[in-house]
């Protein structure tokens, strides 16, 4: 080869490399912008409980099974067109949904009305993580595909974080409006404003991911039985004999990681709520502290998860997975017990932290056996099997759980951490059990 030739390749890798890093931030800020939409509501709990007259049973619901519901039934109804179409288009289009459904909650007044805006943002939301994560198994080979998809998964952490920082701080800012903002002439109190706020900002990401980013090629793990095979979306009955058949490990997986995110939407919805009720705290303090905490134990442990993957070989990827999963799930039990019962607000937000850290090295590495061991006209679909479930029994149980807790033990001193600490514990133990099984199932 001349030196000619030499340049060329180098210079096209180098492009290739850069167009692949644009295609990878561009997605994790709109991971990020759908958690700051999802998690926005577990800081703004207070007013929105004051204006509308709803119970912790019903923001339960509205975090919990009312948001998930909607979110896991769609991901496998949006999963087959991530399987057949346009993946690039289809994730453009969500961000805009979800964009305009956020900021439409500003308009509501009763609970029904909050509950379908909500529902949108839900919807919309569910077509983002099985498009991406099928897309950077075709950008990557499998020893490689766990840096974007760890890069990918700090979005939770980020958003999440922004979101109790960022609403928190918006939040007290507004407090000196004397209680409603005029926008167009219509006088919106402070929640309300604050929806319409992050529902807007989203909406650019939306032309950036439809006009600069390309629809990568599909490719294959592994050979499939023919071409023909690997040209068509097979039937959903060959996807769940892919998964949970010839991939026996996938029934223990799917239900660890469902138990590890029962976990993360309990104190998603509930940990800010309960700081402000034990100590008494604003809302704008609360976030601006605990806050950049969650972000930083989150970023930490993804990084943490992302220099483990790097480690692991194509052969080991899927069991050295599932095995760290398990050790990270193991360490979150005494923290899960422990975190919403400390007595100092600072030992709270720093077991909180440690919580965040711990959990994200488990979900940075959930995606990584179904995009490694999956056929790519299937991956779709199963990621988005994945999220059904977890976000089902996990986002739906864990958030709904706490409140019905901690709504039945009237008149009990922190009888929402207790409610809290109960449901993070027995998900942790769970989650730490399962992984053990599918590691060892997977490496058999």
């Amino acid at each position: 080869m001349s030196i000619t030739q030499t340049l060329d390749v180098d210079n096209a890798r180098s492009a290739s490399a850069l167009r692949n890093g644009y295609t990878v931030g561009l997605f994790f800020l709109c991971f990020v912008f759908s958690y700051i939409d999802r998690q926005i509501v577990s800081i703004l709990v207070q007013p929105i409980k004051a204006t509308l007259a709803l119970s912790d049973t019903q923001i339960g619901l509205l975090q919990g099974f009312a948001f998930t519901l909607c979110y896991a039934t769609a991901g496998v109804v949006v999963a087959r067109l991530v399987d057949r179409t346009h993946r690039v288009r289809l994730i453009a289009v969500c961000v805009a949904i979800w964009a305009l459904c956020t900021a439409l909650c500003a308009t509501a007044d009763s609970f029904s009305e909050l509950l379908f805006w909500r529902a949108g943002t839900a919807i919309a939301e569910a077509g983002l993580s099985p498009a991406v994560l099928s897309i950077f198994a075709d950008l990557y080979s499998p020893r490689k595909v766990s840096r974007p998809t760890s890069i990918f998964m700090l979005g939770p952490y980020i958003g999440s974080g922004v979101a109790l920082a960022g609403g928190g701080l918006l939040l007290g800012w507004l407090s000196h409006t004397e209680g409603v903002i005029s926008v167009l002439g219509v006088a919106l109190h402070p929640w309300q404003f604050i929806f319409l706020t992050v529902g807007l900002a989203g909406l650019p990401l939306a032309f950036l991911v439809a006009f600069s980013v390309r629809e990568p090629a599909r490719t294959e793990t592994r050979a499939l039985a023919s071409a023909e095979v690997a040209e068509q979306a097979p039937p959903m009955m060959e996807v769940l004999k892919e998964l949970f058949v010839r991939n026996r490990f996938c029934t223990l997986y799917f239900l660890a990681y469902m138990s590890l995110i029962t976990l993360f939407y309990s104190h998603t919805a509930w940990f800010a709520t309960l700081l402000i009720r034990k100590y008494a705290m604003e809302a704008s303090q609360v976030g601006k502290l605990a806050g950049p905490l969650y972000m930083l134990g989150g970023i930490c442990g993804v990084m943490f998860a992302r220099y483990l993957g790097s480690r692991m070989s194509d052969q080991q990827t899927v069991p050295k997975a599932l095995k760290t999963s398990a050790l990270a799930s193991c360490a979150l039990i005494p923290l899960a017990l422990f975190a919403p019962l400390l007595p100092t607000f600072g030992w709270n937000i720093g077991a909180y932290a440690l919580c965040a850290f711990s959990a994200s090295i488990v979900m940075a590495l959930a995606p990584i056996p179904v995009q490694v061991a999956i056929p790519n006209r299937m991956r779709g679909r199963s990621i988005a099997l994945l999220v059904f479930l977890t976000n089902i029994v996990g986002g739906g149980i864990g958030p709904f759980a706490v409140g019905y807790l901690t709504q039945s033990m009237p008149g009990v001193e922190n009888s929402l951490g207790i409610a809290l600490s109960g449901v993070g514990v027995t998900a942790a133990l769970l989650s730490t059990l399962l992984y053990f099984m599918a590691a060892r199932r997977a490496q058999a």
